[in-house]
Order: C-alpha cells, then structure tokens, then sequence
C-alpha cells in the first residue's frame, strides 16, 4: 500500500510540475529544461518503487509457501539473504516416505535429513509345561516353568538420515522391552558413507551377519511370531566394528563385517579379547526381486528364488554375558551353557574356544505361496578348560524350514515351520503352525499373528522369543506387530 501510495504521488507531481513551470517563468527554453529534469526524477523514483514492489511481492510469496518448522519471519530472512546471492531459497519439507522425513529443498546447499520410524511388538505368551524338569550336562536338575503374560519384547524408536554430506548418511536405534532388566537401551547406531550402489562403508554397533533369518527385521519379515527355535540357537548377537554392504552386479548382494566378537552387546571393553570376529553373507536373486522377508505379501506373478550363504568365525574367551535383550549364548545342543562349570567335565569351566558358523539358504516365491529353508553347521575347535577336557572340537547341526500360502491374496496367510538342532549331547525340536492377517492389503507393517508350536527338548534360549532351554511343552504366542 504504501508503494502504491507513493507510485499516485509522483504521478501528481509529474501534472502539476509543467503548471507551476507556467506561472513562475516566461523563459520557455528554461521551461522545456526544467521538464526534462523534471521527468528524468520522476523515472529513476518509479523505477525504484518498482524494485522495492517486486521485493516485497517476493517476500509475501515466501512466508504463504508451507514451513511449518520455521517462523516467517526466519522465513523472510532467508529468502532474501539467497536471492542477493543468486541462490536458491533454503528450507525444509515434512514428508512421509516409508517414515516421517523432514528434507531440505536443496541438499547440496543444506545436507541434513532425518527420519523417524517406529517398531511395537505386543505379545500374548502362554507355554504349558510337558516335564516338571529338566537335567543339564553339568547334571543339575533345571525346572520348567507354565508361563502366560502379556508383554512387549521388542519397541524400537529409529532416527535417521543424512548429515555433513549428501552421501554421509547415520542411524540410532533405541531399543525398549519388558522382558529383562534393561528395558530401553542403544540396540544399533551407524555412521555410513555411499561409495556406490556396489559399496557402502558403516561403522557402529549392528547385527554380525551370521544367518539369513537373523538378518531379517523381526517386525515384518518373519513368518511366524519370530525367528525359530532353530535360529535363535545358532544365531550371533550384536557387536561393534567396520562393515561393509552394497549389490556387486545386478540382483547379487552382500554383508560383510569385521565386529569386536559373536555376542558383545553391552559388554565392557576389559571383557573383550583381542580378537575380531570375521563374518559374512551373500544372496543372489537371479530371477528377479525377491522382495522383503518370508511371506509372499507382494504376490509375485512371476517366480522369485534366492539363494545365499554366510559364515562366520571368532575366538572367545572367557564367560558370557546373558542378561540383554539381543544376547543368545553359546550352547550345547542340550540347552546347557558352554562356559558353565562341569558343563563338557566335572569341576572343569570352558575358557576359551574358536567358534565357526556355515549357513546355507533357499527361499522361493510365486502367487502367494512362499517356501524356505536354511541349514546351519557350527563347530567349536581348540576348546581350552580349567582343567582336562575329553574333547578338543563340537559339533552341532540344525535348520528349518518353512512354508506360507496366502489363502486371502495380501490378506490372509496360513503357515507351517519345523526347525531341528542335534548334536553329541542332544536334540530339539520345534514344530508349529499358524496364521497371519494383515488389514492393510499388501503392506506388512501391520499384522496380526497366531502361533502354536510343539516343542520338544529346546536346546534355545532367548528372552525376545520365548524360547527357554529345556523347555518341552506347547508354546501359543499371539501378537500385533506395527512399523511405520
């Protein structure tokens, strides 16, 4: 308003100057000079009012554009500080994109992102006992509890993005539970650098790759309720090191990780050896996207496989640790802890031990039916004890397999599972069959999921999973899982 004030005056003036020219000389050369000038004002004071009118119609375009994270004054600001540099305006968009994202409009003059994403499994447990107890290799009576409780073994609040640099991307996990003593904790953290589609470095704390299914999110990539009993024996933990992933030729994907050991999730550094833990995992999907997890939930018109392996190898030293939330300890096929005392010779305590795990694996989609399997070998070699050991080397075998038929297409799944361990002190055994049903067709990240499994001996012990060593009986576990 007050441009266009301003603009109506000197109009005005513009008429009345040649008036008072009239009146107050009779020098008509002076006359015509007088206008000149006159007129010359006049264009250089609208030529100026024009500029200042384009700023501010620029400025009041800015403040309208939606920033919910800025004031508009900060707004303004910034908009004229770019365009006096001739750059383009800075700001920032809240989005979703498989999580809610907050991104700059321009990342090369602003590289910082975050995402925020959550994970909530609420769990009903129920476990009816077969045997009062049971007897480990140490011979100490163990007893088998019933069990039915409501609980949440897994939440995760997840924070990541891009910071520094475009390519410089970091990840925090923060882990929380009811099911142990530490119920929130820092479950992964990364910082990570994109070379390439075929390289990109991480260093943090993450999974050490030893199997497929652990590998997998237990969220939304599982069949059943969570991973099985089988895995959950033979699996690593989390530890921290230098890894590295990427996709070396089309559809052929890697993961491979140099970590501070096999299960080192909250352990003191002076607990550490000075050792590093070795493991990696490769999968090729020749026939093209396999898609995430187990379940056919993308409903492949054409066939999908996979197949991949991993292995790993470490030195351990000294007892573990069991109580957090990620830790499954080392064990004999049995159930009995390896570095309990008298576990593999009386009076004898298990010192230190090289540990190595081969998994092999197959997976297979088409029109909502999934099928797959894994087989795993692990092996414990230069076994070292308090004293006298009948052994030198262990051997333990195991593997499941499962398979998931869509009867509802991206709604309604029924599933089957069988997973085995066996080994010189024992077997177990896990039989189970269930249901999946996802209210929003075709999207995993929300289901509902019934589960009963037959369990015979279970040499696994987790306490996410429900799994606890010794355990014969009927397990029922029924969830809602959600992540967004």
């Amino acid at each position: 308003m007050l441009a266009l004030t301003l603009m109506l005056w000197n109009i005005g003036l513009l008429i009345a100057a040649p008036l008072q020219l009239v009146s107050d000389t009779t020098d008509a050369s002076s006359r015509v000079d007088l206008l000149e000038k006159t007129l010359q004002s006049v264009v250089e004071e609208n030529a100026r009012l024009s500029q200042e009118v384009e700023a501010l119609k620029d400025q009041n375009s800015f403040q309208l554009s939606p920033l919910p994270f800025s004031t508009e004054a900060n707004a303004a600001s910034g908009v004229v500080q770019a365009d006096a540099l001739g750059l383009p305006p800075m700001g920032y968009l809240a989005t979703y994109d498989k999580g809610i994202e907050i991104r700059p409009q321009n990342f090369d003059r602003s590289p910082y992102s975050l995402k925020i994403n959550h994970q909530n499994t609420f769990r009903y447990t129920g476990f009816a006992r077969d045997e009062p107890s049971w007897v480990d290799s140490a011979g100490n009576p163990v007893p088998i509890f019933d069990r039915t409780d409501f609980a949440i073994p897994r939440g995760r609040l997840i924070l990541s993005g891009n910071a520094l640099m475009p390519d410089l991307s970091y990840l925090l996990n923060i882990d929380y539970n009811t099911v142990n003593n530490n119920p929130i904790g820092f479950r992964a953290y990364a910082l990570s650098y994109r070379f390439s589609r075929a390289l990109q470095m991480h260093v943090g704390q993450n999974k050490v790759p030893g199997t497929r299914e652990w590998l997998h999110s237990s969220f939304d990539a599982q069949l059943g309720p969570d991973r099985s009993m089988a895995t959950t024996f033979f699996r690593p933990s989390l530890s921290q090191g230098v890894w590295v992933t990427g996709q070396l030729a089309d559809a052929f994907n890697y993961h491979a990780m140099i970590a501070n050991g096999f299960n080192t999730l909250n352990v003191n550094p002076r607990q550490l050896n000075n050792r590093f833990c070795s493991s990696q995992s490769a999968w090729w999907e020749p026939w093209g996207d396999f898609g995430k997890g187990y379940s056919d939930i993308e409903a492949h018109r054409e066939a999908a496989v996979r197949l991949g392996g991993s292995y790993t190898f470490t030195l351990e030293e000294g007892s573990q640790s069991s109580d957090y939330p990620e830790n499954t300890l080392v064990r004999l096929s049995n159930g009995t802890l390896i570095t309990q005392q008298g576990a593999l010779a009386p009076g004898v305590t298990l010192q230190a031990f090289h540990l190595s795990l081969a998994a092999i694996d197959v997976a297979f989609k088409y029109r909502g039916l999934s099928l797959s399997t894994e087989i795993y070998q692990q092996g414990l070699t230069s076994l070292q004890g308090s004293g006298p050991l009948p052994m030198s080397s262990l051997e333990t075998y195991g593997g499941v397999a499962q398979a998931g038929y869509f009867v509802v297409p991206q709604k309604l799944e029924l599933y089957t599972r069988n997973s085995f361990v066996t080994g010189a002190y024992g077997s177990g055994t896990e039989i189970a069959t269930g249901f999946n049903w996802f209210p929003l067709k075709g999207k995993s990240n929300l289901r509902t999921t019934f589960d009963t499994a037959w369990l015979d001996s279970s040499p696994a012990d987790q306490n996410r999973t429900g799994f606890v060593a010794g355990q014969s009986g009927l397990l029922i576990r029924t969830q809602i899982t959600s992540s967004f």
